[in-house]
């Protein structure tokens, strides 16, 4: 008798949580809430004020690099086991990129931020558990630093294509750029 009692109250928590937008969408993985947009989001207090909503748009590349969007590099299902990357994503592997996104907010030292992961934006940065081609490792320059802030970034810098795993063997992102150059894009 516990179990279906268990299992309606199961069912009408999701009921409520999908009539009011928080319930999480089957259909992106790793994003935001259903049918929620940062916006959205800011507004219910998940995004705190301040954080810019939608990206700038990207400037012009700078010579001899290629700006990439997070929509081509997350625009295709992946997992770490089967490591299928599409051959245009697979050609930009060793190339000199461009990619706007913004920081993930768990930073050790935020005022002096030397390595970090990319997002795409505040949805997947800080609500629900991205996916591994929405994450580039970004690691600058020894001696070098940056500060973490709510604004978008424009990371330059030469584009490797893993997966890449810490130590224990577990996955943490598709993408790595290191000795990257940064920019904020306010």
């Amino acid at each position: 008798m516990a179990e279906p009692r268990r299992t309606r109250a199961f069912a009408l928590l999701f009921a409520v949580l999908t009539w009011i937008g928080l319930a999480p969408d089957p259909e992106r993985p790793g994003a935001g809430p259903r049918g929620m947009s940062d916006r959205v989001m800011a507004s219910r207090g998940f995004i705190p004020p301040g954080a810019p909503l939608k990206p700038p748009p990207p400037p012009q590349p700078r010579e001899g690099a290629v700006s990439v969007g997070f929509d081509s590099l997350a625009g295709f299902p992946f997992a770490a086991e089967s490591g299928t990357v599409p051959d245009a994503i697979r050609r930009l592997d060793g190339r000199m990129v461009e990619v706007l996104g913004v920081m993930y907010f768990a930073v050790p030292d935020p005022a002096r931020v030397t390595e970090f992961f990319l997002m795409p934006d505040h949805a997947v940065c800080c609500f629900g558990t991205p996916r591994l081609n929405q994450i580039v490792e970004v690691t600058l320059p020894e001696g070098e630093a940056t500060e973490y802030v709510l604004d978008y970034y424009l990371v330059r810098g030469r584009l490797q294509i893993g997966p890449f795993f810490d130590e224990s063997g577990f996955a943490l992102c598709l993408y790595r750029i290191e000795d990257a150059v940064v920019e904020f894009m306010n």
